[in-house]
């Protein structure tokens, strides 16, 4: 059944609307998190990360994730005694798998939203020709020197709506959602690095986008055989995201005629990361860094990993 016009303008707005809350939750497949920011210091004042059981959130863009809602509904409100809110409004980031993203280039874009967006949509089914009825996009238009860059996020309305749904049951009200790696970008974007990689490691994806002149101008996102029966051990899958890195990079420096400097990345596993930072570091050509966010310099570097995407989000 298709979704209804006040539904679809919701979902719209997700992406589209500016609001910044004080509070932000990320949903992903093996923990949640969350944050509050008082809004006087602009700094993290409570926090929570808790692990969750493999299976409760099972990630993907076209299929449902939330598979145990009263497992996540236990988990989310042992979250919430630890937050204080004062606000009910929240931001809300989902796994990387449930959205999807692109950087397109355009000569040149049409005057009004509604045909930039048909525009855009048609490049997209170029690449995504299954696209699901009821996929919305948002986007963001930035001017380069001799085209205009889009970054568009692709979710389906219901997907997006099943996240929704069950946080409102919660009394939490969603007033953006977005992807981690993206909100990662907004802490990076801080840095200036020149050229550079922003890598996202979960339990069962890698996300990176790429950047240069100081602009995104690539994405991409890589699962860890989630769709098979496979079990890929912790060698394979450092592996998998060596291979996609250095072809990453060079990929960027074939078509944009700009070499790669230095890798970002934020480490968001349970096991043991700092494991796998030294295997990466090992392997990689590039010097490799961890993103790291001033904002909870209080805590230990793997809780201000784990918070990095929501700081990102709402600050």
């Amino acid at each position: 059944m298709m979704p209804s016009t006040k539904i679809k303008n919701r979902i719209k707005e997700y992406f589209t609307k500016p609001y910044f809350p004080r509070s932000a939750f990320y949903l992903s497949s093996r923990y949640l998190s969350g944050i509050h920011v008082s809004p006087k210091e602009r700094k993290v004042k409570y926090h929570f990360i808790t692990p969750i059981e493999s299976g409760v959130i099972k990630p993907s863009f076209t299929k449902k994730n939330i598979e145990k809602a009263v497992l996540l509904e236990k988990k989310i409100k042992e979250g919430l005694k630890k937050l204080h809110l004062a606000d009910q409004k929240i931001a809300c980031l989902i796994p990387e798998l449930s959205l999807q993203a692109f950087v397109l280039s355009f000569d040149s874009l049409p005057p009004s939203f509604q045909e930039r967006e048909q525009v855009i949509r048609f490049r997209i089914k170029k690449q995504m020709a299954l696209l699901p009825e009821d996929v919305r996009l948002s986007f963001k238009v930035i001017k380069s020197d001799h085209s205009e860059k889009v970054i568009v996020s692709l979710a389906r309305a219901s997907i997006i709506q099943d996240y929704e749904d069950f946080l409102r049951k919660l009394g939490l009200k969603v007033r953006g959602v977005s992807s981690p790696v993206l909100s990662l970008y907004n802490v990076m974007s801080r840095e200036g690095d020149g050229e550079f990689l922003l890598i996202n490691i979960e339990e069962e994806s890698l996300s990176l986008v790429a950047v240069t002149n100081s602009e995104i101008v690539l994405y991409r996102q890589k699962p860890f055989g989630l769709e098979s029966q496979e079990v890929i051990s912790s060698s394979q899958i450092i592996e998998s995201i060596v291979k996609e890195v250095e072809n990453t990079a060079n990929f960027v420096e074939d078509r944009d005629k700009k070499k790669i400097v230095s890798l970002w990345i934020r480490l968001g596993v349970l096991g043991p990361e700092e494991e796998i930072f030294a295997k990466l570091k090992k392997k990689l050509s590039f010097p490799l860094k961890r993103i790291d966010v001033p904002l909870v310099s209080n805590l230990a570097m793997k809780e201000r990993q784990f918070l990095s995407p929501l700081i990102g989000q709402i600050l």
